[in-house]
Order: structure tokens, then C-alpha cells, then sequence
């Protein structure tokens, strides 16, 4: 099949327009049951330096194979793509307005994938999943997952059920402790590393509710509180209560001055015989006696009546307050002190005295939050404790899974070690257990990976160790050590065959062998003994033209192969390289 590199506007207006056209597909015969997963199909267009590739798989190993920059890997870029890999606006070819890719994979009944979409309703009753991911010149990228638009999140999610990657660069990772707890972490059950991820978010939710009821707190100081609220019940001021002290004060502090104004008053009301009373009763009697003269008296004499009443009552009033007006020193000296309490806490409060009343209130409330707050508080740090509690010990069984995983994993990558050629070496992993590690998803272990390649010497960190070729072959090891655990899922190996060689490579070619059996496997390889192990192959071919390069993409028939080994191996136009072609095959047929 044919790509062109670097088409025009048009060419990818007009491609863009009849996209639609259906993929070619294997008859729907397979047995679900015995074929956990595969990877049926691959759409690509202007996708980097591809124009138009549409590629068809079978069960089993497929290999990819091309010359050095010939865009092997690219497949696999493609194939990222689909799995949820940060897009960029580079990856469109020049000249086009997007990128389009689509896959399309065959699950068996029991794939975990269909349960997870079954959750996400996303599901299509004959077990295929189809993805698809349109990634613009000059936007953000869109997604679907069986026709249903989906986020990027969600191919991220399916993806990492339905493919293992495994890329050429995977072995630099090893020095990283964190990427060497990973593969101890690949042998551990899900259920006891989720463990500890829900422990260590439920730790930290809730030490966020601690630091928001801390901080809807305010940072006030319960105990200066707590003494300004009994300075103020000992004084007890209560509403109105400071106008009335005033008002007791003044005349306590007056009652001499008092008393000579009541007595000049009195005299004046009732005093003989100028009184205020007798002369108004004297008016009274002048204008009675000639009321019948005038008839607008009886109006005025109306008057003088109340004016009479209310001078009584006045003189009764003014008599009683002089009666009740006594000496008291030592009430006068109680009213003055309480008058100084409250404008001394008045003043350190900064309020009016009159309004004291209404701030011990407004504290009294203020302190009844704060014991509320330390009765959530104590609460919340209840929660704390035990959430960290929780995941100390889920830490713990982690941190025991772990050292039993690494005991397993490292006796099998030894094994596998001396398969790849090197019959000494050692690998152990160092595992302990840090009581002070901060609380995360990964645990409280501290990982490191120690490796020896020759006899007589200790382990010691692979980082300080290993040499680049060393690296890939343990990397290789791993891999096949942990193999079991990429059960229903395909697995793509990108060039991780690099600086491996000779009888190696044999090694290499019967564990990809050996994968496929588990499900469907590829590779993008440069080494004709694994090649030939593949139960067929592709070849990736770079042609420039005039204004273009195309890309060729081709399945290769038994014959092709013989030719493409053989120019893997160098001896293209050698009968003795294609009987060595040749020979490569006979095993794998």
C-alpha cells in the first residue's frame, strides 16, 4: 500500500472527502473464546509524513520491516495516537487541515476492555471496539470510541486494556527507581496497589478538610477570647443598663443641689399664699362668677380645671422624688465603678459604651464557634489519623507483595538473562520499606536495581553499572520475565532489539514467538532472526519523487520475505544470504 509524503491542499481536500470508504475486513469467523484480542485494522492519513495507509492484521506475530528512516515507527506513533498520546498540531502532515486515525480491535467475551465499556455505555454487541482520533492543523483534537464522541482521557483509559507498548528507548528508563518499582508493581495484584492509591487519597481529602476548617477559622486565639468573655460576664452589663447608671450617677452626685430645687419648687406649687395652686383656684372662682355673661368662659374655665388636675398631680409627683431622694455614698461610689468598668472595656474593644451589651453578644456567639471548631477539628484530625493509619498499612501489604513479586521477577529475568546470552549475571532488587515517606499513590517503598554481569562481582545499582547494550538486554529480560502479566492485550515492540545481535537475537525472535501466543504481538525490527520468527511481515519502503516521497507499505508473500531477510542479513543479490533467508524461515513455518 502507498503513502505520499507532502501532498498539496486539494489532494487532501479531495482524500478528506471520501474517507468514509470502509476498510477491508477479515470475515467475522473467529472463535472470540480462544482469541483473547486483536488488533483487526489501521487506518492512517496525513498523519506525519504518511498520506494514505491502510493496513490489515491476522492473529498471531507480525513484524515491520524497512530500511533506516524508512518511518517503521511511525506506525506505532500512529498507533499512540489512538491509545490517548499528547497530540501535537506537528504530527498533521504539510499542507493538510488534520490528521485522521482509526483502529479497529477484536475483543474476546471476557476482555476486562468490554466491561469498562459497558460502564462508560459505550459498548457495541459483536465485541469490536473501534477508535478513531481527528487531530486538526490549528485546534484541539477530537476522539470517538465505537462512533461515540469521547475525551481524550477515556482512550488513555481503554487503551492502556487493549495495548502494551514497549518502545526502543525503554531500557535508558531502568536507572529511574520509580520505572524499577513499575515492574514490580506489574506483578502485584491490582486490587492491593489500588489499595494503597485510595488510602493516600482519602488521607489527603482529608487533611484539605483540616486545612479549610482551620482557615474558615480565621486564625483567632480561642484562649484571648475566652478571657475577653469572662471580663464581660463579670461585669454583666446589661441592654440600656449604662444610660440608667449615668442617670443614677448624676443625681447620687447631686443630691444637695437636688433637694434645694425640689423645695423651691414645692413652695412655689403649694406654698401659702401665693401658690401656683391657690392662684389658679382664685381664677377659678373670678371667672365662675360671671360665666353666664359670656358663654366662650365656659371653654376657658375648662382649662384652668386641667391646669389644675395637672399642677396636683405635678406637686404629687415633684413630693414623691423629694421624699425618695436619700445620701448614699456608697451606692454613688458602686455606680461610678461600674460607669468606669464598662468605659475601661468599652474602650479596650473599641466600641461605645452603650454598645457593650450588643458586643458581649457578638463574642458570646464567636467563642460558641470556636468550641464548635475544635470539636470538628478534633474530628477531622480522628479522620487524619486513621486515614494515615489506613494507609500505612495498606503500604505495608504493598511493600510485602512487592518483596515477593521482586524474589519471583528477579529469578525469572536471570533466567531469561542467560537466554539473551549472558549465563552470569545476577539481579536483585532492593526493597525497603521507609517510615518516613510521604503519604502517595506508590507506596513507602524505596526501589532500587541492583545488577551484576560477571562472576565474582556483587549487584550493585544498575545506574552505576550497566553498560547501554547491557541495559537492552535486561530491559529484553524483564519483558520476558513479566510476560504473563500482558495477557489480553496485543503488544508492540518497537526496535527494542536494539544492539543485540547474533545468537541473542535467536532469543529475542522465540520470545516474540513465544508472546503472540497469548494473544497478537508486533515488532518493528531491524534484525532478520527475529523478523523470520514473525508468522507474517511488513515491509515500510521510502521513495522520493519529483515534488513528493511515498511511502510504500507492503505484505510480504514467502518469496518477498526471502528477499527482505536477506537484505537484513546483507547479502541481497547472494544466493548464499537467501539460503540463509531461508533457513531463517524453516523454523517459524
Amino acid at each position: 500500500m502507498a503513502a505520499n509524503m507532502g501532498p498539496g491542499i486539494d489532494d487532501c481536500n479531495r482524500y478528506n472527502s471520501r474517507r468514509k470508504k470502509a476498510l477491508p475486513r477479515y470475515p467475522r469467523t473467529l472463535n472470540r473464546n480462544r482469541i483473547s484480542q486483536m488488533l483487526r485494522s489501521l487506518a492512517i492519513s496525513n498523519f506525519t509524513i504518511i498520506d494514505r495507509v491502510e493496513l490489515d492484521f491476522a492473529p498471531g506475530f507480525g513484524a515491520i520491516t524497512g530500511e533506516t528512516g524508512a518511518g517503521k515507527s511511525i506506525l506505532v506513533d500512529a498507533l499512540g495516537q489512538l491509545l490517548g498520546d499528547r497530540a501535537e498540531t506537528t504530527l498533521v502532515a504539510d499542507g493538510c487541515r488534520q490528521a485522521d486515525l482509526s483502529a479497529e480491535f477484536d475483543l474476546a467475551e471476557d476482555h476486562p476492555a468490554l466491561d469498562w465499556l459497558r460502564q462508560q455505555a459505550l459498548e457495541k454487541e459483536d465485541g469490536r471496539v473501534l477508535l478513531r482520533r481527528v487531530i486538526p492543523a490549528d485546534g484541539a483534537s477530537r476522539a470517538w470510541i465505537n462512533g461515540q464522541q469521547a475525551a481524550i482521557g477515556q482512550l488513555r483509559e481503554i487503551g492502556a486494556l487493549l495495548v502494551e507498548i514497549h518502545g526502543q528507548h525503554e531500557h535508558q528508563r531502568l536507572t529511574d527507581p520509580a520505572y524499577q518499582r513499575d515492574w514490580l508493581d506489574r506483578q502485584v495484584k491490582a486490587g492491593v496497589r489500588s489499595a494503597v492509591a485510595e488510602n493516600a487519597r482519602s488521607y489527603q481529602q482529608r487533611c484539605r478538610e483540616l486545612e479549610t476548617l482551620i482557615e474558615d477559622a480565621g486564625g483567632e486565639d480561642g484562649e484571648l477570647m475566652q478571657f475577653q468573655l469572662a471580663e464581660l460576664d463579670r461585669l454583666g452589663l446589661a441592654e440600656h443598663e449604662f444610660e440608667q447608671l449615668e442617670i443614677d450617677q448624676r443625681r447620687l452626685a447631686s443630691v444637695d443641689e437636688l433637694q434645694r430645687g425640689y423645695a423651691d419648687a414645692l413652695e412655689s406649687l403649694s406654698g401659702e399664699p401665693h401658690s401656683a395652686a391657690e392662684r389658679t383656684r382664685q381664677a377659678q372662682r373670678a371667672l365662675e362668677a360671671i360665666s353666664d355673661r359670656e358663654p366662650e368662659l365656659a371653654e376657658i374655665l375648662g382649662m384652668i380645671a386641667t391646669a389644675q388636675v395637672n399642677l396636683d398631680e405635678a406637686e404629687s409627683a415633684l413630693q414623691r422624688l423629694n421624699d425618695e431622694l436619700e445620701i448614699d455614698p456608697e451606692r454613688l461610689e458602686r455606680v461610678e465603678q461600674r460607669l468606669a468598668r464598662a468605659i475601661s472595656l468599652a474602650r479596650k474593644h473599641g466600641v461605645e459604651p452603650d454598645k457593650l451589651p450588643e458586643f458581649h453578644e457578638r463574642l458570646r456567639r464567636r467563642v460558641d464557634r470556636i468550641d464548635q471548631f475544635q470539636a470538628e477539628r478534633e474530628a477531622v484530625e480522628k479522620q487524619v489519623k486513621s486515614a494515615l493509619e489506613q494507609w500505612r498499612e495498606s503500604a505495608a501489604t504493598l511493600h510485602a507483595a512487592r518483596s515477593r513479586a521482586a524474589e519471583k521477577l528477579g529469578e525469572k529475568a536471570v533466567r531469561a538473562l542467560a537466554e539473551l546470552g549472558m549465563t552470569e549475571a545476577r539481579l536483585e532488587f532492593d526493597l525497603a520499606l521507609d517510615p518516613e515517606a510521604p503519604v502517595s499513590a506508590s507506596g513507602a517503598d524505596r526501589v532500587d536495581m541492583l545488577f551484576s554481569a560477571n562472576p565474582g562481582q556483587s549487584p550493585k545499582p544498575v545506574k552505576r553499572v550497566a553498560s547501554g547494550g547491557e541495559l537492552s538486554r535486561l530491559s529484553l529480560a524483564l519483558i520476558i520475565a513479566a510476560g504473563d502479566r500482558a495477557r489480553g492485550r496485543v503488544r508492540i515492540f518497537d526496535e527494542i532489539d536494539a544492539g543485540i545481535g547474533g545468537e541473542t537475537a535467536h532469543s529475542v525472535g522465540r520470545f516474540l514467538k513465544q508472546a503472540s501466543t497469548a494473544g497478537q504481538a508486533f515488532c518493528v525490527t531491524h534484525l532478520a532472526q527475529v523478523a523470520a520468527r514473525a508468522d507474517y511481515q511488513f515491509r515500510v519502503d521510502k521513495r522520493p519523487e519529483k515534488t513528493s516521497t511515498r511511502i510504500d507499505i507492503q505484505r510480504l508473500d514467502r518469496d518477498t520475505r526471502v528477499t527482505e531477510l536477506a537484505r537484513m542479513l546483507g547479502s541481497t543479490d547472494s544466493e548464499t544470504g537467501r539460503r540463509h533467508a531461508e533457513s531463517l524461515l524453516e523454523p517459524s513455518e
